[in-house]
C-alpha cells in the first residue's frame, strides 16, 4: 500500500479490468440474436450452433453485473479508507459527502450535457429490424429542461447503461458514515452478522418496487469490513489461491444466470470479498500479479471516465451502423459484429476518456482532495 495516497496497487488494475468487462458486456447486447431473446437464458449445456455458443462465452467473460458487484465492494473499501481520515462530526461528515459529490459529478455532468445537446439538435429515436430490445430501450425519451434536471439529480437515470450505479453509490455514500461508526465498534464476527442482516433486508424491507438501490447496501458494508481480514488474506497459501481462483471466477461470472440478479449478487459479493481482499493484502499471491501490469493500470486510471463514456460511444456507433448498413447479414454474423463493435467503441471511448480524465476528472479529483484536506484541518 502506498502510504502517501492510501491506494492499493493491484486494485487500480482490477478497476481497469472491470471497466473493460463492462465495455464487453454492452458491446455484445446490441444486435438481436435469432431464435431467442437473450442468449443468457439458454442452458449452457444445450448447443444451438457454433456462433451462439461463442457469443455466450464472450458474454460470460463480459458479465457486467458481476463487474458492478466488484465495483460496489471496491467503493466500500475506498470509502472506508477515505472516511477514516476525517473527524466524525457534522463538519467532517459534511465535508466527506461534498468531497464525494465533487469527485463523482463532473464527468457525469459532462456526459449529461453532451448527450442532451445531441438529443436536442441531432438525434431522432429509431428502432431497427436487427437491433435488440436492450438497444431499443435506451434513449426513448424527449429531452426537456425538466428531464435534464431529473437526470442531473438521478431521479431518472436514462443517459446510459451504468448511470443507475452512480445513484446507488451516492446513496451509499450518505449512509456510509453510519456504516463506518458501526464498523469501528464491531469485531469481525459481528461484522459478518451485520452483513447477513443487510442481505436479509435486501430481500425484504429494501425490496421496494421501482427502487432497487437499497438492495446493494450490503455490498458496500462487505467492502468496508475487508481490512479486518487483512491477516487472513496475507497468510493464505499461494498454491491454495491458484487452486481455487479459477473455480471462484467461473462461479462469479456465471452464477446469476443460473438464478437471478439478486440471489446471484450475494454469491458474487462473497467471491468479490475474497478477490478484493487478496488483491489488497495478498502481497505474496502471484495469481493476481496480472493486475499489476501497465495495460490494466492505464485503464484503471481512466476507468471511471471509461465506465461512463463507453455506452454513449457504443450507442452512437451502433445507430450509425444500423442506419448505414441495414442489409448487413446481422443474423448470420452477430457475434463478429459485436466483437468489432467492442474493439472500435472501446478504442474511441478510451481516447475520449483519456482526455476527459486529464481535463475534467483529474482536476475535480484534485479539488476534492484539497477540499478534504481543508475540512480535516478544521
Amino acid at each position: 500500500m502506498n502510504n502517501d495516497s492510501n491506494r492499493f496497487s493491484k486494485l487500480d488494475g482490477l478497476r481497469g479490468l472491470l471497466s473493460l468487462v463492462v465495455c464487453l458486456n454492452h458491446s455484445f447486447l446490441v444486435v438481436a440474436i435469432p431464435t431467442f431473446a437473450n442468449v443468457w437464458q439458454q442452458n449452457p449445456i444445450i448447443f444451438h450452433n457454433f456462433q451462439s455458443k461463442v457469443q455466450q462465452l464472450f458474454m460470460l467473460l463480459g458479465n457486467g453485473g458481476a463487474a458492478v458487484t466488484l465495483f460496489f465492494l471496491l467503493s466500500g473499501l475506498v470509502l472506508g479508507q477515505s472516511i477514516a481520515k476525517i473527524k466524525m462530526n457534522s463538519i467532517g461528515i459534511g465535508g466527506f459527502l461534498i468531497k464525494r459529490i465533487i469527485r463523482l459529478y463532473p464527468v457525469y455532468l459532462f456526459i449529461v450535457f453532451i448527450t442532451s445537446l445531441y438529443m436536442k439538435f441531432g438525434f431522432r429515436y429509431e428502432t431497427f429490424l436487427h437491433s435488440s430490445a436492450w438497444f431499443n430501450w435506451w434513449m426513448n425519451f424527449e429531452i426537456t429542461l425538466k428531464e435534464l434536471f431529473m437526470n442531473m439529480f438521478f431521479i431518472h437515470t436514462y443517459f446510459g447503461g451504468v448511470t443507475w450505479t452512480l445513484r446507488v453509490i451516492l446513496i451509499a455514500s450518505f449512509i456510509f458514515p453510519v456504516f463506518y461508526l458501526l464498523n469501528k465498534k464491531t469485531s469481525w464476527w459481528q461484522d459478518v452478522i451485520v452483513s447477513l442482516l443487510l442481505v436479509y433486508l435486501s430481500f425484504t424491507l429494501f425490496n421496494i418496487e421501482g427502487f432497487r438501490d437499497l438492495r446493494y447496501l450490503y455490498m458496500f458494508y462487505l467492502g468496508l469490513m475487508i481490512p479486518k481480514f487483512k491477516t487472513m488474506f496475507s497468510s493464505l497459501p499461494n498454491w491454495l489461491v491458484w487452486l481455487l481462483l479459477p473455480f471462484a471466477v467461473l462461479i462469479l461470472l456465471g452464477y446469476r444466470y443460473l438464478t437471478n440478479e439478486y440471489k446471484g449478487g450475494v454469491i458474487e459479493s462473497i467471491i468479490s470479498f475474497f478477490i478484493i481482499g487478496l488483491a489488497a493484502y495478498g502481497d505474496k499471491i502471484s495469481a493476481l500479479n496480472i493486475l499489476d501490469g501497465k495495460f490494466l493500470k492505464f485503464f484503471g486510471k481512466i476507468s471511471y471516465s471509461l465506465y461512463l463514456i463507453h455506452f454513449s460511444v457504443l450507442y452512437f456507433l451502433a445507430k450509425i451502423m444500423f442506419q448505414k448498413y441495414p442489409n448487413l447479414l446481422y443474423e448470420n454474423n452477430y457475434m463478429m459484429i459485436h466483437l468489432i463493435l467492442f474493439f472500435v467503441s472501446t478504442l474511441i471511448a478510451t481516447g475520449i476518456s483519456f482526455l476527459v480524465y486529464h481535463f475534467i476528472e483529474l482536476p475535480s479529483h484534485t479539488l476534492s482532495k484539497k477540499f478534504g484536506e481543508k475540512i480535516s484541518k478544521e
